[in-house]
């Protein structure tokens, strides 16, 4: 009797895990074994990316605006990101396995101006416009929810000449 109730106890305390929304990301996993590991940045350093293979980087500014902005270098895990289409679904995880699925449903790419700078102008690669950082941030981060991947475009030898942003929106209620 007393194991039924504790299984019963069990059942509810997953069931109230399971309803809650996914907070601390642990994982995103982009199909055909591609899986990076997410690390929290430290606080208080907005511009902080992990240097870690197989590791993307959770842009804690996005949080404020509630989306999810995921960093990462082009020559570790944001490799990845460089291989998403249009349509293709990323699924993030949390430790406690609850998952949410997102579509891609854009790209944007942009030229920066002092790459190595993170208050860089930029120049829209679609368009040959001129945007400050905080124009392609509100751009980016800010609006209805969705899932950003971010990682730098390398031209030449600089690793950092310009951003990439995929744009993901949510797939159906999970």
């Amino acid at each position: 009797m007393d194991e039924n109730k504790s299984n019963r106890k069990k059942t509810r305390e997953e069931k109230k895990i399971a309803k809650k929304p996914i907070e601390t990301i642990s994982g995103v996993y982009f199909g055909k074994n591609r899986f990076l590991r997410v690390i929290d940045q430290p606080s208080g350093r907005p511009e902080y990316v992990s240097n870690i293979s197989n590791t993307a980087t959770n842009f804690q500014l996005a949080s404020r605006y509630g989306n999810i902005g995921l960093i990462a270098h082009n020559y570790l895990g944001g490799r990845l990101f460089h291989d998403l289409q249009i349509g293709d679904e990323i699924c993030v995880m949390d430790g406690f396995g609850r998952r949410k699925n997102y579509r891609v449903s854009n790209f944007l790419s942009y030229q920066a101006v002092s790459p190595r700078s993170t208050r860089s102008n930029f120049i829209d690669l679609k368009n040959n416009q001129l945007c400050t950082a905080s124009d392609v941030f509100k751009r980016v981060y800010t609006g209805k929810h969705r899932l950003v991947l971010q990682t730098c475009i390398k031209k030449g030898t600089n690793e950092e000449w310009g951003r990439m942003f995929v744009i993901a929106q949510p797939v159906g209620r999970g």
